[in-house]
């Protein structure tokens, strides 16, 4: 058997093999999982006579753990079915380049080309819990009889290890969710992958919160023909005005030993409901107004929030001046529709001092005058 300073034995592989007893003294098994059927060596001899030379296959089947080092020795086949370490040749006629033969020896080897269980063609769009087939087949020319040669079928289960991180799509996940959202509520966070599988895929979900968001969401998983779907849970009243956002941590851990973990940064954002009325910052304001001012003179602009006054008619003013309707457009005095998210107008009554009225203006500010039926007064009252 060549057994070069590289090469290495997988102690995991195992298969089922029959050879012939040596020396009448029975031999352990090769390994873990590995079983030897010992036969007298005349039915050993007569089994492989009946059996037919030319286009008979004889399967072996090894176990391997997956990312082997190269020469990795995965089993010796004329060991293994007791043939002579001399006078036969040995030749791998499937499964290059994961696979490499010993001629003299039939001992199969990794090579530089490493068995990536995730990377193998044949094992993709695999279900849950089927096994990992490599395919190879070897020929075995008898050297001495200058026989036909002899086709060995075989397989390797590559068995999966621990060698992928679950991760999420993207670092950063975002759920929209309204403030007037029910407690109890769920709403879906989208699933982390792993390209491991069984044990070694994804196993749990964590949800890590600072002190502002920790009694406002929770987690949830759900579990579903072996999926676990994580799900965010409203446990608080969420009001935008006070709060427009929060940034959780959202953490994916495999079953692996040692597991191997990864996080997302998960950052809800709370959508406004018109769940408030508008208001002045102040119960009255005061402003100067010449006598001869034009109508839709400006008079006064409110600091902080645009608010437009109308009436429907001049006679409506004059009959009930002291009820008017203001329009809100909810953008703050330095910003523009384009700039700022706001559910729409708001409208409502106003009650003002019955000797005043205001009037819409062009450029959208307050246009305040005095009633008709009063006098001049050059100063509104609070």
């Amino acid at each position: 058997m060549d057994s070069g300073a590289g090469d290495r034995c997988c102690p995991e592989a195992a298969l089922l093999i029959v050879e012939p007893a040596r020396m009448g003294s029975l031999r352990p098994s090769p390994g873990p999982g590995g079983q030897r059927l010992l036969l007298p060596p005349l039915l050993l001899v007569l089994l492989l006579l009946l059996a037919p030379s030319t286009g008979h296959a004889t399967r072996v089947v090894y176990k391997v753990p997956e990312e082997q080092p190269p020469n990795t020795l995965i089993g010796s086949l004329a060991a293994d079915y007791g043939f002579p370490d001399v006078g036969h040749l040995y030749k791998l006629e499937v499964g290059a380049p994961y696979l490499r033969v010993d001629g003299k020896t039939g001992d199969i080897f990794t090579t530089e080309t490493s068995i990536d269980r995730e990377g193998l063609r044949e094992c993709q769009n695999q279900l849950p819990g089927e096994p990992c087939i490599l395919e190879f087949e070897v020929s075995i020319t008898d050297l001495v009889q200058n026989g036909s040669p002899r086709l060995l079928e075989g397989q390797i289960e590559v068995q999966d290890i621990n060698d992928n991180t679950p991760n999420f799509a993207s670092p950063v996940i975002t759920l929209a969710i309204p403030e007037n959202t029910n407690i109890g509520s769920l709403f879906p966070i989208p699933l982390a992958s792993d390209r491991d599988a069984g044990p070694n895929g994804v196993a749990s979900y964590e949800l890590q919160a600072g002190p502002e968001a920790q009694e406002l969401f929770g987690l949830q998983v759900a579990e579903d023909q072996e999926e676990k779907q994580p799900q965010l849970i409203v446990m608080g009243n969420l009001d935008r005005e006070r709060w427009d956002s929060y940034d959780l941590t959202i953490k994916v851990q495999d079953g692996g030993s040692p597991p191997r973990a990864s996080s997302a940064l998960l950052r809800v954002t709370v959508l406004d409901t018109n769940d408030n009325a508008p208001k002045f910052e102040r119960p009255s304001y005061e402003a100067e107004l010449s006598e001869n001012s034009p109508i839709g003179h400006s008079v006064i602009q409110l600091p902080h929030r645009r608010v437009t006054f109308s009436a429907t008619s001049q006679a409506q003013e004059l009959q009930d001046p002291s009820q008017h309707s203001y329009y809100d457009s909810g953008l703050e005095e330095s910003e523009t529709p384009s700039s700022k998210s706001s559910s729409g107008p708001r409208l409502g009554p106003l009650a003002l001092p019955e000797d005043h009225y205001e009037r819409t203006t062009p450029d959208g500010s307050i246009g305040e005058m005095e009633h008709p039926e009063n006098e001049p007064a050059g100063r509104s009252r609070p």
